[in-house]
């Protein structure tokens, strides 16, 4: 997600980041992505489709992971459709005209951050009955055994911790919750978005663990600096211009340098559980499409609804024939893997 808007309620100027900002907005220019004779028709649409068998076993591989990993564990799924969407919730609860998405604005938040932190701590226990899926345990085989590169995912749950707490980037380097500037190693889940079951100090960045069960709000001095009225939940906002308080100090100027030199390196990059509805999905997309190598990294979308995903994918890059559709669910895609 991304936010930042009116209402810096600690103070403090904040960063801003272009790139970061860029990688959270819509980009409606189509990109010149090149093409591929190897191509089937579907509809209106010439899409590539691979069935599972076909794949073989990569050694470097990076995942760019979304809410149809963590889905069948019951988190809902960011859209506006459905009762049990988290944009759907929010839209109902709040009474919103148009979409839902406007409550996980730094706007709204600024302007009804009491509300929105109730709404955040509702997320947070839905969360934590989660259990891991066969995805999680797939994506740590592949840890284990040195093949996966690294895991960018836009998820704000915390599943990928309950397999594997190592593997978590950002880490925290103490207790305090003091965010580590080093760049993730190799096999590495990034939290592009944050965790929803952690809080930030938006003055000194620190980070720790939801208190269980949440307060109603989050209104205590932070534990590290004292300052009143800045700690919140460590997810990121649209329009947000705190990422480096979000997201650790230096994760937002880097995170998107090293997803593309990763594509540059992997045999393949596979978007598992996306539907590329929301715009910062697009722009990792497109920015794995430039960077990989024609010939030598292969491209994959996973989702069982292939079409949604083939047509969102279309729709922003002005119909890329460079990648390959495999509409399988993300437990059976990373279990084959």
């Amino acid at each position: 997600m991304a936010g930042g808007a009116d209402g810096n309620t600690t103070g403090v100027k904040r960063p801003r980041r272009r790139a970061f900002k860029a990688c959270l907005q819509a980009l409606q220019a189509p990109d010149d992505l090149g093409e591929s004779s190897n191509t089937l028709t579907t509809g209106s649409q010439q899409t590539t489709r691979v069935p599972l068998d076909a794949l073989p076993h990569y050694s470097h591989v990076l995942l760019v992971t979304g809410a149809g990993v963590s889905h069948p564990a019951g988190v809902p799924t960011f859209t506006d459709s459905g009762k049990q969407a988290w944009y759907g919730k929010a839209k109902k609860k709040f009474k919103l005209s148009g979409s839902g998405k406007r409550m996980f604005s730094y706007a709204f938040f600024a302007k009804y951050r009491d509300d929105a932190t109730s709404f955040f701590n509702e997320m947070a226990k839905t969360v934590r009955r989660a259990t891991p899926t066969e995805a999680h345990k797939s994506v740590a085989h592949l840890r284990a055994a040195g093949r996966l590169l690294r895991n960018y995912t836009l998820n704000v749950d915390n599943l990928d911790a309950l397999v594997d707490s190592q593997a978590i980037y950002p880490r925290r380097c103490d207790t305090s919750g003091t965010v580590l500037t080093k760049l993730p190693k190799r096999g590495d889940v990034v939290q592009l978005h944050g965790n929803v079951l952690e809080t930030v100090c938006e003055t000194c960045s620190t980070i720790a663990t939801l208190a269980y069960p949440p307060p109603p709000n989050l209104s205590a001095p932070c534990c590290a600096c004292g300052a009143c009225d800045s700690v919140r939940h460590r997810i990121m906002l649209y329009d947000e211009k705190a990422e480096e308080a979000v997201l650790g100090a230096g994760v937002g100027s880097t995170m998107m340098r090293q997803l593309a030199e990763d594509a540059k390196s992997a045999d393949v990059v596979a978007f598992v559980g996306l539907s590329f509805e929301q715009s910062a999905s697009v722009e990792y997309y497109r920015k794995v499409r430039r960077a990989a190598i024609p010939g030598a990294t292969r491209l994959l979308v996973v989702n069982p609804d292939g079409g949604l995903a083939a047509s969102n994918v279309a729709s922003a890059t002005s119909f890329d024939t460079g990648v390959e559709y495999v509409d399988v669910t993300a437990d059976e895609f990373l279990a084959h893997l």
